[in-house]
């Protein structure tokens, strides 16, 4: 039985105690990846990623809701409010056409040509604040992703572990929640299926506050025999507060800083059969992925 585990650090390129909190976990061996957000003030430090920690994935975090666009604002108007700063809630002026499709696909790509600049070739991408999971984004960003032959993205197939109770329970009691995963797994297959690499699914943690739960414990709860690769776990970690930056994810962040840095966590895991990998362990020749930003 496979039992591999991606944990996933978000938001490199953010600010410094992000970065460095992030690193921290790289060198600590207990996150296998992370992923960068080239808008951002602190993301120039990727260019070093690929040395200082050359077995882990690296990858790119798309930006649209958070910060300054890359381009000019005037070039992405629809994108942006009368400062030049992302402007939201973007879900719903998409729904409503107040979007340009072709915006966000140029905003999007000057965010991948630099990363690529930064840390060469992307080996996976997911976005800022999940805000692709939506009717049409998802397929804009996924064929997009192709395009730019990134070959891997994050799944947001559910494996659903709550504090309370069964998962068929947690269901019941929250049907939106069970149908809107059904919906995107459904995407996930379709996008699967036309050559994207995934992990099987990202670990969702209802009624848990994030960092306050015990990983050793909590994977003895995962279905396992469903797992076919990997299971992508993803954390926020910081070793200060932001909180113009953070918004809700404050001191959720210093917890997952004080866990996650400590290198004991994988001998533990260990010893339950975890093994921690990145997203190489998808398939695919990743070694060409490997390369350093020129």
């Amino acid at each position: 039985m496979i039992k591999q585990l991606i944990i996933t650090g978000d938001d490199y390129g953010l600010c410094a105690p992000v970065n460095e909190a992030i690193e921290e976990c790289l060198a600590a061996g207990t996150m296998g990846a992370t992923c960068v957000m080239t808008n951002m003030p602190a993301c120039d430090e990727a260019v070093t990623l690929r040395r200082k920690f050359p077995g882990k994935s690296i990858g790119l975090h798309w930006n649209i809701t958070q910060g300054r666009p890359l381009l000019d604002p005037v070039a992405v108007p629809s994108l942006v409010d009368g400062n030049g700063q992302f402007v939201g809630p973007l879900r719903q002026r998409w729904l409503t056409g107040r979007v340009s499709r072709a915006e966000i696909r140029a905003e999007l790509a000057a965010q991948h040509e630099r990363f690529e600049k930064l840390a060469g070739s992307a080996d996976f991408w997911n976005t800022h604040q999940n805000v692709h999971v939506f009717p049409g984004l998802f397929q804009l960003f996924v064929a997009l992703g192709k395009e730019l032959k990134i070959p891997a993205m994050r799944s947001h197939a559910r494996f659903t572990l709550p504090a309370v109770g069964s998962v068929g329970a947690y269901h019941v009691r929250h049907p939106g929640y069970w149908l809107k995963g059904h919906v995107i797994r459904r995407w996930s297959n379709e996008a699967r299926a036309a050559g994207t690499r995934m992990p099987d699914g990202r670990l969702y943690l209802p009624g848990y506050q994030p960092g306050s739960y015990t990983l050793t414990a909590l994977v003895e709860r995962i279905p396992w025999r469903d797992v076919h690769a990997a299971l992508e776990l993803v954390i926020h970690p910081a070793k200060a507060l932001d909180e113009n930056l953070f918004g809700g994810l404050t001191d959720s962040r210093l917890r997952e800083y004080e866990t996650f840095r400590n290198p004991t966590l994988v001998g533990r895991l260990k010893q339950s059969g975890v093994r921690l990998v990145g997203f190489d362990a998808l398939g695919g020749n990743s070694s060409k992925r490997k390369e350093q930003a020129a």
